[in-house]
């Protein structure tokens, strides 16, 4: 019987008005000797729907952890809703306590439990009202039919599993819910679909969501904001059209996609603009970071669409190595300089010698030596 299964009402922590739905700050996280996360600081505000891209062994699932609470820290805190839920001096609010709804990537449902028992669940778990009107409307908004709520878990696809899990997670509104790449185990079609789901469907509820990707398109579509994980660091917290124009580093820049850099060296700054030396000593002036200084070396990030490899007039020598059809053009591999290698949309698939230049007020450099550990209020 599901009242089996209930456990004893243990209330959300309250919420304090004005408050971020999270705030994390100065989180350390070592197992042993390997430090996982390094003085990450993030807030995310109520109703706002939040990636976090990484690559494995990033840290973010890590991240997730520690703030259900199934992890302890070894420094700094976290709040929710405005009260400490953690502190490095010893304050641990259990995980059951914290009032978070949690996705896992394999939907993690109970294989006894009807599709509509599995979904309110959590009411009765906290010991609040069963509202199975509110159930079956998420399922509907899920495209769940009603016919399927009666069923058991193994009867639906690896996909309806999925959205199953993802209607029980806010079914008792919680502030925070976070998402543990709960896309990567379904197929292509599907996760299309799920992800016009989730970014619908917590707008509507104003339920605040952090979802951990190693998938840039994924990140950029859902997130109203994104942040960036290398290494356990936090190395940009912004707004996906920020993160992608304006990258804080690298990493960031070759994760929120195809991105190539040349070595620069930077010779002045003026305005939001910095004037570099390219390898072949031609100096131009590219957008830039406000940490460059003269005199110092610096990283020009460039993506293909700010390359122009047609014009037979263009200032630079190089040569097309390789190219490949890609979304109604070619995407052209150009050697530059004789040894770094760029990419640029091309109408021609021709290798061998091609001109190439810098398109006006494209690119952005960065200090070459960048560990950028950006904390924002989001």
């Amino acid at each position: 019987m599901v009242a089996e299964l209930q456990v004893k009402n243990r209330p959300a922590i309250a919420a304090v008005p004005n408050e971020p739905a999270l705030s994390v700050q100065g989180l350390n996280v070592r197992f042993g000797a390997q430090t996982v996360l390094s003085n990450v600081q993030m807030d995310l505000e109520d109703g706002r729907y939040a990636c976090l891209l990484g690559e494995s062994g990033s840290g973010k699932s890590t991240l997730l952890a520690a703030i259900a609470g199934l992890i302890k820290p070894q420094a700094g805190s976290i709040r929710l809703r405005g009260q400490n839920v953690f502190t490095a001096g010893g304050m641990q609010i259990s995980p059951e306590k914290r009032g978070i709804g949690m996705v896992f990537q394999d939907a993690a449902l109970w294989p006894h439990l009807r599709v509509i028992d599995n979904v309110l669940f959590p009411l009765r778990a906290q010991g609040l009202p069963v509202d199975r009107e509110r159930a079956m409307l998420l399922l509907e908004k899920m495209n769940i039919p009603a016919t399927a709520a009666k069923r058991k878990p193994h009867e639906l696809s690896g996909g309806q599993r999925q959205r199953v899990a993802i209607a029980r997670a806010i079914i008792a509104r919680p502030r925070l819910v976070l998402l543990d790449e709960p896309l990567s185990a379904v197929d292509q079609g599907v996760r299309e679909e799920i992800r016009y789901f989730l970014r619908t469907l917590f707008r509507e509820e104003g339920i605040a969501a952090l979802h951990v990707t190693h998938d840039p398109s994924e990140a950029f579509y859902l997130g109203q904001h994104v942040g960036v994980l290398h290494s356990g660091h936090l190395e940009q917290w912004d707004q996906p059209e920020k993160l992608f124009r304006f990258p804080a580093s690298e990493n960031v820049a070759r994760l929120s996609g195809s991105v190539r850099s040349l070595p620069v060296k930077i010779i002045q700054y003026q305005g939001g603009k910095a004037e570099v030396a390219l390898a072949n000593g031609q100096k131009i002036w590219v957008p830039g970071a406000d940490t460059l200084r003269e005199g110092k070396p610096g990283l020009l990030l460039l993506r293909p669409g700010d390359i122009d490899c047609d014009g037979p007039e263009a200032a630079f020598a190089g040569e097309a190595i390789h190219s490949h059809w890609s979304d109604g053009r070619y995407l052209v591999h150009l050697r530059a300089f004789g040894q770094h290698e760029l990419l640029s949309y091309s109408q021609q698939s021709s290798l061998g010698p091609r001109h190439w230049q810098i398109y006006p007020n494209h690119g952005w450099c960065i200090p070459a030596e960048t560990s950028a550990t950006q904390e924002k209020t989001l």
